[in-house]
């Protein structure tokens, strides 16, 4: 508690503190003392007349100077407007149409021409409807499409690390690259290819039709693959003499073995002086005497010697193409002389068609040039084969 409040069950010391003295019950009011003690205060004398008339004065003239600064001030010139009176209405006369913005004494002044009546703004006229597209309601049992997600901005495309990307990146470009090619390459074929040319230019371009029933498929198929570029003439220059030297070689080798399988030769004996190397490596040398002592040629080649014959100074039978070979064959004509020239004729065969190969024989336009240029190039190494049986005959 703060002040000079009394305490529970204290009396107030005075009236001047704010708690007051307790009323006995039952008590009359008594007139409270003034603050501190003092006595309450008197009753007020009545005032002379004279003062009441002027105080009544006084405030008049105060509400007077109040009425008139509350009343709003209006300039002289503005002067209030009247209504014009309205024409007299003759009952005799007939309806008659009138525009709606005319007005007269039957109708309202909707239009605010007259200053007795205070218009309203006009509304504005509503216009045409705004056109509304109406959307169709969303299908919800519709499919549902799985979309890529695509790339986060500072982030690969594939989640793999940025050192990875740029390998990643050169890969899937290559492959573009590629499959692009491949697209031209693939258009580029089918524009040229002869097939759409079938039906208008077939027959003109010696083509077959392709509503020829009777025609094989297969030849037209041949015909309507075209000419290949013709291969470059170093090249095949550089191919037809290796080859031609090859051929040569086998035609060489082959040609005293066909005249003895042949029976053409000249029959003797052969002495062998040395002998080196077993089996396919062997070589041995010696003295072929012809029969009847015609003629002795010294220091050949003598092929086919026996493993108990190749002793220095063994005599065996032999046979020679002439006396101008170098070579002489020991024993009877068996599968030894057989294979050697059989052997040679195949590895010619296989030169001519090397030889048709690398110069190109089978690019050319037709048919017929190619088949001319095949059967020649085949006869060379026979020309060749040809040539040496008739130099060691």
């Amino acid at each position: 508690m703060t002040g000079d409040a009394p305490q529970p069950g204290e009396t107030p010391h005075n009236e001047g503190g704010p708690w007051s003295y307790a009323d006995p019950p039952g008590a009359h009011l008594r007139p409270r003392s003034a603050p501190g003690g003092d006595p309450a205060l008197e009753t007020p004398e009545a005032v002379a007349p004279e003062l009441a008339e002027a105080h009544l004065a006084g405030v008049q003239d105060v509400a007077a100077a109040l009425n008139v600064l509350a009343a709003p001030t209006r300039p002289e010139t503005e002067r209030e407007e009247l209504p014009e009176p309205e024409p007299a209405v003759d009952p005799d006369a007939k309806g008659v149409e009138q525009h709606h913005e005319d007005v007269d004494a039957e109708r309202f002044n909707t239009g605010g021409d007259s200053t007795a009546y205070a218009a309203l703004d006009p509304e504005p006229a509503a216009g045409e409807a705004p056109d509304v597209m109406i959307l169709p309601e969303p299908d919800r049992d519709r499919p549902t499409v799985a979309l890529e997600r695509g790339a986060v901005p500072g982030q690969p495309p594939s989640g793999l690390p940025r050192f990875g990307r740029g390998r990643e990146d050169g890969a899937r470009a290559d492959r573009a690259l590629q499959d692009r090619v491949r697209q031209e390459r693939t258009t580029a074929l089918l524009e040229t290819s002869p097939f759409w040319r079938a039906g208008e230019e077939g027959p003109a371009a010696g083509l077959p039709a392709l509503d020829d029933p009777g025609r094989p498929a297969g030849a037209a198929r041949r015909s309507r693959r075209g000419p290949r570029n013709p291969r470059r003439p170093a090249t095949g220059l550089l191919g037809l003499l290796a080859l031609g030297l090859v051929a040569a070689f086998f035609a060489w080798v082959s040609a005293e073995p066909l005249w003895l399988a042949a029976g053409h030769g000249d029959r003797g004996s052969a002495t062998v002086l040395r002998c080196t190397g077993s089996g396919v490596t062997q070589r041995c040398t010696g003295q072929f005497t012809a029969a009847g002592g015609a003629y002795r040629v010294d220091d050949l080649t003598l092929l086919g010697v026996e493993p108990d014959r190749r002793a220095t100074g063994s005599i065996a039978p032999a046979r020679m193409v002439s006396g101008d070979s170098r070579q002489a064959y020991v024993g009877s004509t068996g599968m030894l002389v057989h294979l050697r020239w059989a052997l040679g004729l195949v590895l010619l065969l296989v030169c001519g068609l090397g030889i048709a190969g690398l110069t190109g024989a089978r690019r050319l336009d037709t048919a017929r040039a190619r088949h001319g240029a095949l059967l020649i190039s085949i006869a060379g190494p026979l020309v060749l084969l040809a040539g040496f049986l008739a130099a060691a005959y």
